[in-house]
């Protein structure tokens, strides 16, 4: 006995033991003052029904008769009423027992109400999600978006539980201003003037501008509006007469790339609405913002379609005739910066050289800032040299001819890997080159991109004791795959895409000295042969260099 009573008092669930006789009270858990709000003094004693715990007599009376009936009764779902007037979802199991000879339920009571609340959520989720498919698939199968956003209606009233609503998008007028443009909206005429007014939205020939109300504040403001009390609501406007009386609004704006496209309405939700429901329904605003976003896309692609089609034959004398203006001003765009590249070398060897032969012969008579200054000059003037002699390169490449021919890649690979061990014999570097890698391009542009790639290979090798470089290919289906690869610095592929561009490092020239137009110039041979060139690499494991030609 004192161990069941010791569970009695300890139980999370309400246990609750009324008599079958009187309807009182016997003995409450503390649980139940939780559950109910009751304490124990306040409860036992004291009938049921007077306390209005249950939702009625007659679904108590019920509920005893089915009890007495099954002699026991597991999980019914009731909804009970705390001292505070508030409802709650339970969850109730009973069975009959004698106490001093009388008898008596037993009752154990837990709430529910948050599962019933998921549950709910699911359930509305689920119907979101089918709204959403149906009307992505509506989408792809019907241009016109009236249809669509009627089913889309129609769920919304449904998930929300609303009387009325509508859906709309937000064109501007001529100074700017947002006004709505109905797609969807209940029927809410009561006349036949009213009813007139139904049949043109339902075309799609009707349109609000009146911001004075609480559609109109949404537009405006671009964010959403709850309206438990609209007849008394400031930000009202007036209705008609005889128009449906509105006891609840909820007007949310739609937002497409920041830009307000369309607003959707619900109105007459018993127990109104609340910020919850906001949050609850973005994956619908964001689907029927979407969807409103993309009929504008649509109209404006076929109007653009429409056009083009007008201008091709109107003026493709003068395209073309454009086209061959760029091309004579690419082509003496070419020529200035490969004429203003030449042009720059004449007056940097003079920096140069004065600056040298200040150096030289009037050094001693400078401080030590005064000759380091000197030397920065030489140093910079040296530098701009060779990012002009690339610029040249670069340019020159643009210009020349391709001729296509067979090539062994690996000879050329061999080759130069030879001419840059004799750079630096007393380095310790293995390379390997697969034995017969051919491809069809020009030998000589196709030289420049062994060169460049197997230099930076050699480069960023240069801090190995023993360094590893090697040239192949991988073949996979239809593709062949060029690489050069070496176990040295490598980079960080965050910043790959700035490997190709000219003037671009990922190093110090203080680290590794270069200009960065190798890789640039890599770029626009393999671009001319019809192929693309990426890497992979990681910072101190290495790096790895693709390229393709067509």
């Amino acid at each position: 006995e004192q161990k069941l009573s010791r569970i009695f008092a300890a139980s999370p669930d309400a246990i609750a033991i009324t008599s079958l006789v009187s309807g009182d009270y016997v003995d409450v858990n503390p649980a139940y003052e939780r559950l109910f709000g009751y304490s124990p003094q306040e409860a036992i004693g004291r009938q049921v029904v007077s306390m209005g715990v249950w939702p009625g007599l007659a679904q108590r009376q019920g509920f005893i008769e089915r009890l007495r009936e099954q002699g026991e009764i597991i999980n019914h779902e009731i909804r009970f009423r705390h001292k505070s007037g508030r409802q709650f979802e339970a969850q109730i199991s009973a069975s009959l027992i004698e106490l001093g000879g009388a008898p008596c339920m037993l009752t154990i009571t837990r709430d529910i109400s948050d599962r019933k609340r998921i549950e709910q959520l699911f359930l509305e989720q689920n119907r979101m999600l089918h709204a959403v498919s149906e009307a992505q698939a509506d989408f792809i199968s019907d241009a016109d978006p009236h249809p669509t956003f009627d089913r889309l209606l129609t769920h919304l009233l449904d998930i929300t539980d609303s009387q009325y609503g509508f859906i709309g998008e937000t064109p501007r007028d001529a100074g700017g201003a947002s006004y709505l443009r109905i797609y969807a909206i209940t029927d809410m005429s009561w006349d036949d003037a009213s009813r007139t007014l139904y049949q043109n939205v339902v075309k799609g020939g009707f349109e609000f501008r009146n911001p004075d109300s609480l559609f109109g504040h949404v537009l405006t403001s671009g964010k959403p509006l709850l309206s438990n009390a609209p007849a008394s609501d400031p930000r009202r406007g007036g209705l008609p007469k005889g128009h449906p009386q509105l006891n609840s609004f909820m007007g949310l704006p739609l937002h497409r790339g920041g830009e307000l496209v369309g607003m959707v309405a619900v109105a007459n939700r018993p127990g109104g609405y609340d910020e919850a429901q906001i949050v609850h329904l973005q994956p619908f605003t964001t689907t029927c913002a979407v969807l409103i976003d993309a009929y504008r896309n649509n109209q404006r692609r076929h109007q653009a379609e429409s056009q083009l089609r007008i201008l091709n034959l109107e003026l493709e004398d003068h395209i073309n005739q454009r086209t061959a203006e760029l091309q004579a001003s690419i082509r003496e765009l070419e020529s200035f910066s490969y004429s203003v590249s030449h042009d720059l070398r004449s007056p940097l060897r003079g920096i140069n050289g004065f600056s040298s032969l200040l150096l030289q012969d009037y050094g001693e008579r400078l401080d030590e800032q005064g000759r380091e200054y000197l030397r920065r000059i030489c140093s910079a003037t040296l530098r701009m040299s060779e990012l002009i002699d690339g610029m040249i390169d670069l340019a020159q490449l643009t210009r020349e001819p391709i001729h296509l021919i067979e090539v062994n890649l690996s000879l050329l690979a061999t080759s130069v890997a030879k001419e840059l061990h004799g750079t630096e014999p007393e380095r310790k570097v293995t390379f390997t080159a697969e034995p017969d890698v051919c491809a069809r391009g020009d030998e000589r542009l196709l030289r420049v991109v062994l060169l460049n790639l197997l230099s930076n290979a050699w480069k960023f090798t240069a801090r190995k004791a023993v360094a590893h470089i090697a040239f192949g290919v991988r073949r996979t289906g239809n593709s062949t795959v060029y690489f050069v690869s070496d176990d040295g610095a490598g980079f960080d592929m965050r910043y790959a895409d700035k490997l190709f561009g000219a003037f671009q490092r990922l190093h110090g020239v203080k680290d590794f000295a270069g200009t960065g137009i190798g890789l640039a110039t890599v770029h626009r041979i393999v671009q001319r042969h019809g192929g693309l060139v990426w890497a992979e690499g990681e910072i101190d494991k290495g790096a790895t260099f693709f390229f393709t030609l067509s």
